[in-house]
């Protein structure tokens, strides 16, 4: 086992104060070259080949003469694989695996080692192929997709993988399935100084490197340089005690290692850790002594760093507030050097916790990083053990200790007793202490609030507890100041809603409930949570129109190596450890993509970003302001379609002081006008970076504010290297002025699956103008039935009148019945497991003023027997969402898997249709031309009240519209569903 953890919170590490320091200059050689690294060859690896043939799981009939295999369809509630039929069709599919292999044989004009069949799941093999080889079977007839098997590993420094690093060195999520840890990629570091002799740093082979092609191949100290600039300093190691540049460069680029190594990480045995791009070469210049930086050694670290040929750039320092005139300038020479710069949004503290307004890093040519949390930490953990069967969330808890926490002193303890105190759950002296011996023996748990954690402590300690722990009261972590505080191990706990249950627990046993405290263990958390200390915009002043932070990472309890006296390993909080994650994000994409600029792989980064996620509270979602485009998401970064591009003449000319051009009118895939009245256009460009041409459809996703906007060409077609120039109008809602910053995404899909969904966050505020007529034959109102022309839908817009045909009015024209709208889709069986990743729903213009704002919840349901009747399908999620888009497809993110063949049904709740509100919220426009019609379908009961969604068969009305309405309306409603098959095809759900 490892050492025993070190945990320190940098809630004000970023915030390092630049104030000038003086040192006696020295002068050091170093070799000024970039670091070579071995050339990925094409080597053989196993790959995943599958085929078209459905599995016996999932063979649902088809082939001539071979009966149904699949349970659902026989009716069986396993697979009977010894059935007639189940011995026919695996001959079947033996005998068509090999017409495959001897296909693919033929095409190589050389044997492949096949190494597995299979037959049940799906139809397909393994076989150990070159990259080049398994790129030109995917290509093949009958071939559905061709991946990289990989290896399957333990892992607790969740960090890296979180974001996705993994499946770029294993290949699985890189264009051309060959994988990278950043060969060849150097990563330059401007923080404290360096742990020269720490593990994470030597020379792994299995990288490439040697004491000829060292991994740390700079080390220097930039407080002093000699008359070339070059830095040389005297000391370029960590102070001690500051090893804040030792965690950063580690996280970028540190070696995988695991508990084996001198000294040790607390990693449990055969879990290993490793920065985000492990094989990267790192250039490391102090420019900090201590936890302030002086401006002069970061200005010698950012030129030392062109000089040295550096890919990357990381920067966990404060500053960036005056772009065109700070250290942020430099880092646009830098960019104009080729080289990407992350740098942190910056950390609040104790004594001024407004993060509201304050963002650092103005600059728009770098990469401003906010921090957010992973879903997994590595350290002491308390899991309550009895009596019965406590609740699963009160197992597992992760610890935080506090700042007087000696490392040594973390126990591991089985079946000990662990009591709360509810006569003063807090345990302050003012209101009543602790009786004397309540917590003998025992872990003592309060609750946050009213007095100091070290009076806490104190009196927990002198009744007799053995280990105290504190729950949060409030959303957000907990930096706990234990300084003071008696020698017994203290601990916090983050989440409001564990500490709560585990409060309760202990109210309901008080005398009876044991647990274990283990001191390395894996805790679970909530993942993609906004770090309550992270600067967030709006951007002030003269950038109002510019969006920072840019993107948002792993920065919450990040575990990673630190110099001697700080313990070796420790972990660390602040946007000091996200923008690392990014940095080393950037690297990856960058051996990936070398022919990409920085520019372009800051946009793919932005435009790929996961969007989902939520404010400090864990519930309340994140909004552009919080957290820039989303969290970094490696598994789509280096598969961009598109890239954008912009001149470092332009950034320039953006500068607010006496520049030509303004901020706003940048080629970045953020878009944000706060004075857009009664609209606002943008000119954007992007150029396809795909081999093959490629077509991109285009929506828009309201998610704050109820804004609209408009893409023109709604879809275009690019080649290889073309470059297609969008004109973007944003609106206000109509006749509205607002309040506050409305927010919201442009998708754009790709409509054969070559690129993942990319986006554009768009941010506005301003005062609506009147709501246009519909002066264009696609949204008249009425059925008119006139063909949009370039589109493969005629677009129809009913008028409500539907209502009354099919019994949905009362006599006085009210609306009777609240509904659910549904449209059916039956993806090819090929397609399964299907994750679908989005719903799209387009609503009328004639209800306008009834349906912005409105409640609406977005359904996902699954039936496995195909026969066309909902009665009996199984809802699979249920989403809310706030209505907005007009006229246009609005996207409403759903992320849930749909597990084998079968129907598809997607809607929404018409949940305040119910008491006569007029008109209701409906799908109101049709497709009549899809070629596949009588898929829409209405669910309502007799009584008026809303459907029961668990069970559609219990409502009254299961109809489709031609049902519904007699036959006097036919086609399918305006909803659609995109997402993402088996392999990574891309699937969009259109009737």
């Amino acid at each position: 086992m490892g050492n025993p953890l070190r945990i320190k919170t940098l809630a004000s590490a970023v915030g390092l104060a630049l104030v000038g320091l003086t040192f006696q200059p020295s002068v050091q050689a170093r070799a000024m070259v970039k670091s070579a690294a071995p050339a990925q060859s094409e080597a053989q690896q196993s790959y995943f080949i599958n085929f078209a043939e459905a599995g016996l799981v999932s063979y649902r009939g088809g082939v001539e003469g071979l009966a149904a295999t699949a349970p659902r369809a026989t009716q069986s509630r396993r697979l009977d694989a010894r059935s007639p039929a189940a011995v026919a069709y695996s001959e079947y599919l033996q005998s068509a695996r090999l017409g495959h292999i001897a296909a693919i044989q033929g095409a190589l004009g050389h044997d492949i080692a096949v190494t597995h069949h299979y037959g049940v799941t799906h139809n397909g093999i393994a076989a150990d192929l070159t990259a080049s080889e398994a790129a030109a079977i995917a290509t093949m007839p009958g071939v559905v997709s061709v991946k990289l098997a990989g290896f399957e590993q333990l892992t607790t420094y969740r960090g890296p993988r979180f974001i996705g690093a993994d499946t770029i060195w294993d290949g699985s999520n890189t264009p051309t399935h060959v994988g990278t840890k950043g060969e060849g990629i150097v990563a330059a570091i401007l923080d404290g100084g360096t742990n020269s002799t720490h593990p994470s740093f030597a020379n792994d082979t299995a990288c490439g490197f040697s004491a000829a092609n060292p991994k740390l191949a700079i080390k220097v100290d930039c407080h002093s340089t000699n008359a070339a600039g070059e830095c040389t300093g005297t000391n370029p190691e960590a102070n001690p005690g500051y090893g804040h540049g030792v965690h950063t460069s580690s996280t970028v680029a540190g070696n995988t290692i695991d508990n084996t190594v001198t000294p040790a990480p607390a990693l449990p045995d055969g879990v290993t850790m490793s920065g985000v791009a492990p094989c990267a070469t790192i250039h490391h210049y102090k420019v900090c002594a201590t936890n302030t930086c002086a401006s002069s050694a970061i200005k010698a670290g950012i030129d030392n760093a062109i000089l040295d040929g550096a890919d990357v750039l990381n920067f966990s320092i404060s500053g960036g507030t005056s772009p065109w005139t700070d250290n942020d300038r430099g880092f646009l020479d830098a960019v104009d050097s080729d080289i990407f710069v992350a740098a942190s949004a910056g950390n609040n503290t104790q004594t001024d916790p407004t993060v509201i307004g304050r963002v650092n890093h103005r600059g728009p040519w770098v990469m401003t990083v906010a921090a957010s949390t992973q879903d997994q930490i590595i350290g002491p953990s308390l899991s309550i053990t009895g009596p019965g069967t406590p609740p699963d969330e009160i197992s597992g808890i992760p610890l935080n200790p506090g700042s007087t926490t000696p490392p040594s002193s973390t126990p591991n303890w089985t079946g000990k007793p662990v009591k709360s105190y509810p006569a003063n759950i807090e345990g302050c002296t003012d209101s009543g202490g602790i009786a004397s011996g309540a917590f003998t023996g025992s872990v003592a748990v309060l609750r946050r609030g009213t007095c100091a954690f070290t009076e806490k402590i104190s009196n927990a300690y002198a009744a007799g507890a053995e280990l105290v722990v504190i729950a949060n009261n409030q959303p957000g972590s907990i930096s706990m100041d234990t300084t003071g505080a008696p020698a017994v191990p203290a601990y916090s706990i983050s989440s409001v809603v564990t500490g709560d249950a585990l409060l309760a627990f202990l109210a309901a046993n008080p005398s009876s409930a044991t647990g274990n405290v283990d001191a390395i263990a894996v805790g679970y958390t909530q993942g993609d949570v906004l770090a309550d200390f992270s600067y967030r915009g709006p951007t002030p002043g003269n950038l109002a129109d510019l969006t920072k932070p840019d993107i948002t990472g792993p920065g919450v309890d990040i575990y990673a190596a630190t110099d001697p006296t700080s313990g070796q390993y420790e972990f660390m909080s602040g946007t000091s450890m996200s923008g690392p994650h990014v940095a080393g994000a950037a690297a990856l994409v960058r051996a990936v993509q070398p022919d990409w600029t920085v520019t372009e792989v800051k946009s793919a980064m932005m435009t790929t970003t996961k969007t989902g996620g939520f404010q400090e509270d864990g519930t309340t979602p994140w909004n552009i302001d919080d957290v820039g485009s989303g969290r970094v998401d490696l598994t789509k970064a280096a598969l961009a379609g598109f890239t954008m591009d912009e001149s470092v003449a332009n950034f320039i000319a953006a500068n607010p002081s006496g520049g030509s051009i303004n901020v706003k009118d940048l080629n970045l895939p953020a878009l944000r006008n706060l004075n857009c009245t009664p609209d606002c256009s943008f000119t954007r460009k992007v150029t396809n970076r795909l081999s093959t041409s490629a077509t991109w459809n285009t929506s828009f996703e309201a998610t704050v504010g109820g804004i609209g906007a408009t893409v023109s060409p709604a879809s275009f077609t690019l080649a290889p290297g073309a470059t297609q120039e969008l004109t973007i109008t944003v609106h206000p809602p109509y006749k509205t002025e607002m309040p506050a910053i409305g927010f919201g995404f442009i998708h754009f899909n790709e409509a054969n699956g070559q690129s993942p969904q990319q986006h554009f966050s768009v941010a506005i505020k301003g005062t609506g103008g009147a709501e246009p007529e519909p002066d264009d034959v696609i949204f008249a109102d009425g059925f008119d039935g006139t063909d949009v022309g370039s589109t493969p839908f005629t677009w129809q817009l009913d008028d409500g009148s539907y209502e009354s045909a099919i019994g949905w009015t009362d006599e006085d024209g009210n609306i009777e019945y609240a509904s659910l709208w549904l449209n059916r889709f039956s993806p090819d069986a090929s397609d399964f497991p299907l994750l679908l990743e989005n719903v799209e729903v387009m609503w009328p213009s004639n209800n306008t003023g009834s349906i912005t704002g409105k409640q609406v919840t977005i359904l996902v349901y699954f039936d496995a027997d195909g026969d066309g009747d909902p009665s009996n399908a199984e809802l699979l999620t249920s989403v809310s969402g706030v209505a907005g888009g007009i006229d246009t497809f609005q996207s409403f993110p759903v992320e849930v898997e749909v597990p084998s063949a079968g129907d598809v049904y997607i809607g929404f709740e018409d949940s305040w249709a119910d008491g006569g509100f007029t008109p209701p919220l409906y799908p109101g426009a049709l497709d009549t031309d899809s070629g596949t019609s009588n898929r829409a379908y209405i669910v309502a009961n007799d009584s008026g009240d809303t459907p029961d969604k668990e069970n559609l068969g219990a409502n009254d009305y299961v109809e489709t519209i031609e049902e519904a309405s007699g036959n006097a309306f036919s086609g399918n409603w305006m909803i659609r569903g995109n997402g993402q098959a088996s392999g990574g095809k891309r699937v969009e759900l259109k009737n």
